[in-house]
């Protein structure tokens, strides 16, 4: 019996890349969320209000519900959390600076 083998665990379930991509950089996304979620030991009520979602909302991101979730509206969750995203290309290199926004940072817990 051979074994199928992928790079990408969304390549699974879709026959378009650019759709296992998308999948994975919301569960990338949803990951970082729910992981800062857990450092500062915030309730669900308490994360809601920071992101400005309702509670069973939160409640279905932090259980991983991909597809409920937008790239735009985790990014926008991130942001809401002091963080942004920079894309930069510069000799032929494309990376992705992740910034601290000064207004928004988090309290150090």
């Amino acid at each position: 019996m051979s074994s199928i083998k992928f790079d990408n665990i969304f390549d699974a379930v879709t026959d378009s890349l650019e759709e296992a991509n998308e999948l994975q950089t919301r569960a990338d996304l949803m990951i970082a969320i729910r992981d800062i979620v857990r450092d500062f030991g915030w309730k669900q009520g308490e994360t809601a209000e920071k992101l400005g979602l309702t509670q069973p909302r939160v409640s279905d991101l932090l259980n991983g519900k991909i597809e409920k979730f937008s790239i735009d509206l985790l990014m926008t969750c991130l942001f809401r959390l002091g963080y942004r995203f920079k894309p930069v290309y510069e000799n032929h290199h494309f990376s992705m600076v992740v910034k601290a926004s000064p207004a928004l940072q988090l309290p150090i817990a």
